[in-house]
């Protein structure tokens, strides 16, 4: 019999029941053995909260709207309280099971996963939004159980919240099919998509996987090191390799024939942002994966990050845009070339290989890559880190060259050392509702500075940005029941609050912006602590941000004007 969306949604209620991995393994293990190949592969799938495999760039094109429609359409209830109750409990899945009947069509056949499977097949398929809503009218209608009509709705959004996270899923598949973690990790790493793993787990044939291009790949991380004299203890007397750190958007570059991808850290595609880079990459020969960073350039030089944060996001870059906003990608690692696996090898042959690449005559562009120093000693990586500041950018990646390619993790085969500014002493003017297990608290805080001394006429506090990490769960909770006792104002999940609460905010640097009044933005804000020795009143002015902004530490100035745009075609060009 096939799997059933509701016997689904009774395992991943017994995950998000346990706060422990090993029982959240066991529970799914158990499940993922029960079922065969066609529905182990969607049951992976989904609990991961994806609607298509992770290497299926297709999406569904459903939006709140469309859900919102179908299900007044089967169970009709007032919209307002339907959006409070979606607001108090962080999603619209839980949300709607409060409202579900109990049995709403008991004579219909239970929704089974395979169904779902074919009902995303089809909803991608169309533009149609008004067969959109009827096809998910025709969906929430077949849902039984209040469970159900929750686990439809968490799939679809792609929140299930169960505390499954990769790492149970991939131990959970091991368990269950008697194999290693170690061998279930390598066969992701190679064919990208862990519901294509669990098949391969059952069959018994992990060992046939071969590496494909074109799944994203996790990236792997330096560890932070605060000075250049703690850096030296980590190399243990041993020389390592220095290069600096780029301030743009790391990313990893797929390329085979006349196709190309290019992937953010949030395993995102955004090559539609980058065209001028997908084309310079195009001219390459061969195939190949590269890791490294996509920055501002021009002229032989990295420009303040804010001109690539103006690209984003937008479908129609205009000539003007590009050229006001020009980028570059630099390269710092080579995973793959031309049918050879290249991420066991140590970095100093991965270097070579690099190097060869954007050597090579046949190509008719030419890869920029990242400059690397030998250092070994705390004047050395000084000397680094001093170079990399004078040149606008972050800081230094210090790194092993016999370290191999660890996606995904951390350790003491890169260290990064990166530049720091003063820490900002701000009062909190809202709070928000955050995400998964915070969605029940106020963990997210709109915080800012005075625009003059508070004492003069007229002074009035203007935001700077948004942090909502470095505290504790009690802080957290403690902060939670005191907005909500002082809030002033109430617009959905954001409280308006009262200006009574200074927190600490450190950032990595400072740029202009027009989101908020004061005309200025902090770059990865986090939360040092909350600052109970001080009231509002002797909080940070916005002086303190310009001088800061203006300061040689902060690369994220501007540095020269931008060269002026090509003129805009005309219809006479």
């Amino acid at each position: 019999m096939p799997a059933t969306l509701r016997e689904f949604a009774e395992v991943n209620d017994r995950v998000a029941g346990t706060t422990k991995k090993l029982q959240k393994q066991a529970i799914l293990a158990e499940y993922f053995k029960s079922l065969d190949e066609a529905d182990v592969r969607l049951a992976v799938r989904y609990s991961a909260g994806r609607n298509f495999s992770s290497t299926d760039e297709r999406v569904l094109g459903v939006g709140w709207s469309a859900v919102h429609d179908a299900v007044l359409s089967v169970v009709p209830t007032d919209p307002d309280a339907f959006h409070d109750l979606v607001v108090a409990h962080g999603e619209t899945g839980e949300a709607l099971s409060k409202i579900w009947p109990d049995a709403i069509a008991p004579e219909n056949q239970p929704l089974s996963l395979q169904d779902l499977a074919a009902a995303f097949d089809e909803l991608c398929c169309t533009g149609n939004m008004a067969r959109k809503r009827e096809m998910l009218r025709a969906l929430y209608a077949r849902c039984i159980d209040p469970r159900e009509a929750a686990y439809l709705t968490k799939i679809i959004f792609r929140e299930l919240r169960s505390g499954a996270r990769e790492g149970v899923l991939q131990a959970a598949i091991a368990e269950a099919f008697e194999k290693s973690l170690s061998e279930i990790q390598r066969c992701q790493l190679l064919v990208g998509d862990l519901d294509e793993v669990v098949v391969l787990a059952k069959k018994n044939a992990l060992q046939s996987a071969t590496f494909r291009l074109f799944h994203p790949i996790q990236f792997m991380l330096a560890t932070p090191v605060e000075t250049a004299e703690l850096a030296e203890e980590a190399l243990g007397g041993r020389t390592y390799y220095a290069e600096d750190k780029l301030d743009g958007i790391r990313a990893q570059v797929h390329k085979s024939g006349e196709r190309i991808a290019i992937y953010t850290r949030t395993m995102d595609r955004t090559d539609e942002s980058f065209p001028d880079v997908v084309e310079s990459l195009s001219k390459l020969p061969g195939e190949f994966l590269l890791d490294g960073e996509i920055v501002p350039y021009r002229d032989g030089r990295v420009l303040p990050f804010a001109h690539i944060q103006r690209r984003l996001g937008r479908k129609n870059l205009t000539r003007r845009m590009l050229a006001e906003n020009p980028a570059a990608f630099i390269a710092f690692d080579i995973l793959y070339r031309d049918g050879t696996l290249l991420m066991d090898e140590p970095l100093e042959t991965r270097r070579v290989a690099l190097a060869s690449l954007a050597e090579d005559n046949s190509a008719s562009t030419h890869l920029l890559v990242t400059q690397i120093t030998p250092v070994e000693s705390a004047p050395q990586i000084a000397a680094a880190f001093e170079s990399a500041r004078d040149s606008r950018n972050e800081g230094i990646v210090i790194k092993d060259p016999e370290s191999r390619y660890s996606p995904g993790r951390r350790g003491q085969w890169w260290l990064k050392l990166k530049t720091h500014l003063p820490t900002f002493d701000c009062v909190v003017t809202a709070a928000e509702y955050g995400h998964g297990k915070r969605r029940s608290v106020l963990s997210d805080y709109t915080f800012a500075v005075w625009d003059r001394d508070p004492s003069l006429p007229g002074a009035q506090l203007v935001n700077v940005g948004k942090a909502y990490s470095g505290l504790t769960d009690a802080e957290i909770a403690e902060l939670t029941a005191l907005f909500l006792n002082i809030a002033v104002a109430r617009w959905g999940r954001v409280f308006k609050v009262r200006p009574q609460v200074v927190l600490e905010i450190a950032c990595d640097q400072i740029q202009k912006s027009n989101r908020h009044d004061s005309g200025f933005a902090l770059r990865f804000p986090r939360i040092k602590r909350i600052r109970r020795d001080k009231p509002p009143e002797q909080a940070d002015h916005l002086s303190r941000i310009r001088e800061i902004y203006e300061s040689s530490p902060n690369f994220a100035r501007p540095e020269v004007e931008p060269a002026p745009p090509p003129p805009e075609p005309t219809l006479f060009d």
